[in-house]
């Protein structure tokens, strides 16, 4: 890319690595590949684990605001730090991205861009309203959530979706969506994980997989509970759980079987490799996803993948041949598990065409691209 075309670009996120998330690797990935296009990039964040303010990480510079301690882990609240602050709008940036409408570093970055005369996005990563798991703080959380959204829209006039269903949520707050900036995948990682072997060996076995937070509104619950009904009939065949969470201890105690596998939290190159020795990946989420890097992941390795109509997964998995959609129920899933272990060589042309989608469509070179043509568009 010539160098006249390079731009600065800023990523306002309520989180960031080390802190590990959906919205934290989508900003991760495309921030690299945007640096990989040769332009400049930063991440203005919070600091929620005494980390340094300033850095440089991986060619980018990292901004780490300081937060009062209450609701740090779920939802910090920036202290205002004027020096910081006037670092960052030192940095020249050129066009804001701001992940998420509920975080108030999306706000701070939208007034940001305003001071500056510079343009600003808002990519939306959720379904539905953001959630605490509490009835009640999740009532007047959603008022905060119009009343911010309402600010931001006063400030941002350009609203994308990390797929088309969050675009279609947008609409509840009163926003058209301009389209879509596609979470995605590297399509070289296949290649990188092929040959890795996951640390258990599980031998001959049919292994079931889920991955991700564990939580009911994930559903593992239904998925434990669907598999042990059905594993009688089905002896070669296990189930893998990955991740951690609140419930975890629960689970452990609740679903001792020889056949299922508690492995806890992996790190990116053994799950990868775990999706790799996979036969089935089931992702029977019941919370409001945009779109589910794991989904994604999972079809890269080839996994016939069994979801639920959340987020965009009916985007990647747009008919029976990529997969399966099934209704948020034991019932259902059983059905989908049955006629997938019943059918192996279909099993295995499901993940093949899958993998064939996603390397086609979700991957980071294309959603960099129309970032890019974003930018190109507001100068």
């Amino acid at each position: 890319m010539a160098r006249e075309s390079v731009v600065k670009i800023a990523f306002f996120n309520g989180y960031y690595l080390p802190h590990l998330g959906g919205v934290e690797r989508y900003t991760e990935k495309l921030a690299a590949e945007l640096a990989k296009e040769g332009h400049e990039v930063v991440i203005v964040t919070t600091n929620h684990a005494n980390l340094r303010e300033r850095e440089r990480r991986d060619g980018m510079t990292i901004y780490r605001l300081p937060t009062y301690g209450l609701f740090k882990q779920r939802y910090p609240i920036l202290k205002k730090d004027k020096e910081l602050l006037r670092k960052i709008e030192a940095e020249g940036i050129d066009y804001f991205v701001l992940n998420t409408r509920f975080h108030l570093t999306s706000l701070l970055g939208a007034k940001m861009a305003k001071k500056l005369g510079k343009r600003a996005v808002v990519i939306d990563h959720g379904t539905g309203h953001f959630t605490v798991n509490n009835k009640v703080l999740d009532f007047f959380g959603g008022i905060y959530e119009h009343a911010l959204t309402w600010r931001l829209k006063r400030l941002v006039e350009d609203y994308y979706g990390v797929s088309e269903r969050c675009g279609r949520w947008l609409e509840h707050f009163g926003i058209k969506s301009e389209g879509v900036f596609y979470n995605a995948v590297d399509a070289k990682d296949f290649d990188l994980h092929k040959k890795k072997r996951y640390g258990k060996d599980f031998g001959s076995k049919t292994v079931i997989v889920y991955a991700g937070r564990i939580m009911r509104e994930k559903g593992v619950e239904l998925l434990l509970e669907a598999f042990l009904e059905i594993k009688d009939s089905y002896k070669n065949a296990v189930l893998v759980v990955a991740g951690d969470g609140g419930i975890m201890p629960e689970l452990r105690e609740k679903y001792k079987d020889p056949r299922i596998f508690f492995e806890g939290k992996l790190d990116y190159d053994e799950l990868m490799a775990l999706l790799n020795r996979a036969d089935v990946f089931v992702h029977p989420s019941m919370y409001p996803e945009g779109l589910p890097t794991v989904i994604l992941e999972a079809g890269l390795m080839k996994c016939a993948v069994v979801a639920t109509d959340r987020g965009g997964s009916k985007e990647v998995i747009k008919s029976d041949e990529y997969g399966m959609i099934i209704e948020e129920n034991k019932t259902s899933l059983k059905r989908a598990l049955t006629e997938l272990l019943n059918k192996p060589a279909k099993t295995r042309k499901i993940g093949e065409r899958l993998q064939r989608r996603v390397r086609e469509e979700f991957v980071w070179g294309k959603t960099a691209k129309r970032i890019v043509k974003d930018m190109e568009r507001g100068r």
